[in-house]
């Protein structure tokens, strides 16, 4: 199951799109960027529909076919963002996985980026599941008003994870903190997503590349620059795809000389530094060898 949907839109855009570098786009002449307004309260639950809610959050863990399943999921998700209060505390409390998947399924459908303050007020909460997934939810859209709060759950992980390492869900937990406080603007957890890059970019790259966005400045580029300088080609690979994210044109003279490697992944993730980085674009996956070759000499008629 895909745990977040307010990732889609950074899918990685298929090999077919491998053309001549586009030039930079021209903005549109009235068009104003949307602003998020980021609620301070959940909408309330009264009467009838608070006494449906319970029996329905009952119906969605113990649901004994999938029929009863779907039905309690839907009328959860009909009543909308006022369920979390109640819901939320459940993937806590639930050990079945089936049924804390189906639980964090609503969730995920209730809330979007107008409800990152309130989630937010669950990253101290008592139990870790409850913790991580608030934390998870809030980087899917990057507020950087919680900056602060971000990187101090990110702390508290970390301290808690060197007390009992092998504590169930403990790794997650910081992890999940790391990428709240870089999708809030933070520097805090490069250092730890720079080692999940290293090893794990093919699963967990298209929320890192979210977060990675909120924190392209000089400074994020100078620290991905230094993995683009090592010699370990995943150490190079994962620098690479990290400055799609956060570099600016400071990194280029790093980024530009990559283009020339004969290692195809070296050169593909180069290529999609220079797309981030000059023109703001999302990747390009699994390019051939031959259209890679043709596209890098574009970029570097641009670098």
């Amino acid at each position: 199951m895909k745990l977040f949907e307010g990732l889609a839109v950074l899918a990685l855009a298929p090999a077919s799109f491998a053309q001549d570098p586009p030039a930079p786009p021209t903005p549109p002449a009235a068009e104003a960027k949307k602003e998020i307004v980021r609620l301070t309260e959940w909408p309330k639950l009264e009467g009838e529909v608070a006494s449906t809610v319970k029996t329905d959050i009952e119906r969605l863990r113990k649901a004994g076919t999938e029929a009863m399943a779907e039905q309690a999921h839907a009328a959860l998700v009909a009543v909308g963002a006022g369920i979390v209060p109640s819901l939320l505390p459940v993937v806590g409390r639930e050990r079945d996985p089936e049924a804390r998947a189906r639980v964090e399924a609503v969730l995920f459908k209730v809330t979007t980026a107008e409800h990152t303050r309130l989630i937010a007020a669950f990253f101290t909460d008592k139990s870790r599941e409850v913790r991580t997934w608030a934390l998870m939810r809030c980087a899917a859209f990057p507020d950087a008003e919680l900056a602060a709060k971000a990187d101090e759950a990110f702390t508290k992980a970390k301290t808690l994870r060197d007390k009992d390492s092998k504590a169930e869900g403990a790794e997650a937990e910081v992890y999940a903190g790391a990428l709240c406080a870089t999708a809030s603007g933070s520097h805090a957890g490069l250092e730890l997503l720079s080692r999940y890059a290293i090893d794990q970019w093919g699963k967990k790259g298209v929320e890192m590349r979210a977060a990675l966005q909120a924190v392209r400045d000089d400074e994020s580029s100078a620290f991905a620059s230094k993995l683009v300088g090592e010699e370990d080609r995943k150490k190079k690979v994962a620098g690479l795809n990290m400055l799609a994210g956060c570099g600016t044109k400071s990194a280029l003279g790093v980024v530009k000389p990559c283009l020339d490697s004969t290692d195809n992944s070296i050169r593909i993730a180069a290529i999609n530094a220079m797309r981030g980085i000059i023109d703001g674009d999302l990747p390009i996956a699994n390019l051939p060898v031959f259209d890679a070759i043709e596209l890098a000499k574009k970029w570097k008629a641009r670098a």
